[in-house]
């Protein structure tokens, strides 16, 4: 009896290992059954053993990598009047590819990496427009990073993933979700509750001319709460400073490395902006699944201690969604109203398709540009649909006014139209 055992021991390790070809391997059992050392029903077990331990192959490193990218066309309008004076209405195609990867270390730790398109002066804006005659266009490093892990504490490094993509409950209007912010931040969730701690560390310029480099702490305490079966609410409680901040003052204004290009609407004085910036934001979620498609609230308050005037120091969202486009077949449409006062936030971070002609305050400053940033309100309205599991449809109609405005003629309410196709992969 034990001879037998070892006899089928040895079989299946040599059918196993493959010491022989799959045809060889088949000979040899054939042959064992013609010696009558094994049964035909043994034989067979042997093969569906061996099968399936050949089936097991050992994990690649490729095994570890998740790629992930999108690809979004848009036709986009804005104009006040069409062609009013110097208020020219722009009408332009654009595109926006990103493309990157995770990678599991499998320690507690990953490394993530994505490119992008746009530009390198804009951090909230990764929209190539079709503005030249075919040139080759550039991409960016949009994200760099690595992060630890481990009991609801999380790490990070590097140029790290949007706010909205790690824990964080800040609304758009405050800060852009296409800015990947460069720095540290580190994130808890109570276990067995749903409460988070988020804190970082955001680098915001480095010169070689003076020791006082800028940057901006940042910090929230986020909590949810479920209502009944179908209604949630989520709360967030944040602040952050911007630190040398005289220095920030003396960058923000026409420059490329702190501010960029296009935000404006902070009060300036000469080459500096006036005030501080140590914005509390609250924000808060409702949100009932009761119906067909989900019902979604949402509420933000903003206040500058800091401005130099308070009548210049405050802002709020207000915004409803109905529906959830994720899957083919599904869609959504929402409406949001917004009111920023020009110093209750820093410009250079607020949503970049948020703005209207003549926003910036100062006369003589360019007024009759488009500028997004802050010293602006109005409405937004946009509309998805998710026509098939990888490619979205999406609309957008932003109707804006500067709340102060010291450029005359460009008082007149601005328009701003988008259409995209998303595709993702």
């Amino acid at each position: 009896m034990k001879k037998h055992q070892g006899v089928l021991a040895l079989a299946f390790g040599l059918v196993v290992t493959g010491v022989a070809t799959a045809q060889s391997s088949e000979s040899l059992l054939k042959k064992l059954v013609e010696k009558g050392v094994l049964t035909e029903a043994e034989a067979g077990e042997l093969r569906k053993e061996a099968k399936g331990v050949n089936s097991i192959r050992p994990k690649s490193w490729i095994d570890s990598i998740t790629f992930k990218g999108d690809l979004r066309l848009r036709y986009e309008q804005k104009h006040q009047d069409w062609n009013d004076g110097a208020q020219l209405s722009r009408q332009r195609m654009r595109y926006r590819f990103r493309y990157g990867a995770i990678a599991d270390l499998e320690n507690d730790m990953k490394v993530g990496f994505r490119i992008a398109s746009g530009s390198t002066d804009n951090p909230v804006s990764t929209n190539q427009s079709f503005d030249d005659a075919g040139h080759n266009d550039s991409l960016n490093i949009d994200q760099a990073y690595a992060q630890w892990g481990r009991g609801g504490f999380t790490v990070m490094g590097g140029k790290m993933p949007a706010h909205d993509k790690t824990g964080w409950m800040i609304n758009k209007a405050l800060i852009d979700s296409d800015y990947t912010p460069e720095g540290l931040e580190a994130h808890y969730n109570l276990k067995n509750l749903p409460i988070g701690l988020h804190g970082g560390w955001h680098s915001l310029n480095e010169s070689s001319s003076t020791t006082d480099d800028e940057g901006l702490l940042i910090g929230q305490l986020t909590a949810g709460h479920k209502l009944n079966g179908n209604t949630d609410l989520k709360l967030g409680l944040g602040s952050y400073w911007l630190f040398n901040a005289d220095q920030i003052k003396a960058d923000t204004v026409g420059s490329s490395g702190v501010a960029h290009k296009d935000s404006a609407g902070n009060s300036e004085s000469g080459n500096k902006v006036v005030s501080n910036f140590n914005p509390y934001f609250l924000d808060a979620a409702l949100t009932y699944k009761g119906w067909a498609r989900p019902l979604k609230f949402s509420a933000m308050y903003l206040n500058n201690p800091a401005a130099a005037a308070s009548s210049e120091d405050t802002g709020y969202s207000l915004g409803v969604k109905y529906g959830s486009a994720k899957k083919a077949g599904e869609w959504e449409i929402g409406y949001e109203w917004r009111h920023l006062e020009q110093d209750s936030a820093w410009a250079g971070l607020t949503d970049s398709d948020f703005g209207a002609f003549g926003a910036r305050n100062v006369a003589g400053n360019n007024g009759n540009k488009y500028y997004n940033g802050t010293n602006v309100e109005g409405s937004l309205i946009k509309g998805r649909y998710q026509l098939y599991d990888n490619v979205k449809l999406g609309f957008g109609w932003g109707i804006t006014d500067a709340i102060k405005n010291d450029v005359s003629g460009t008082d007149k309410t601005t328009h701003r139209f988008s259409f995209d196709v998303i595709f993702s992969f």
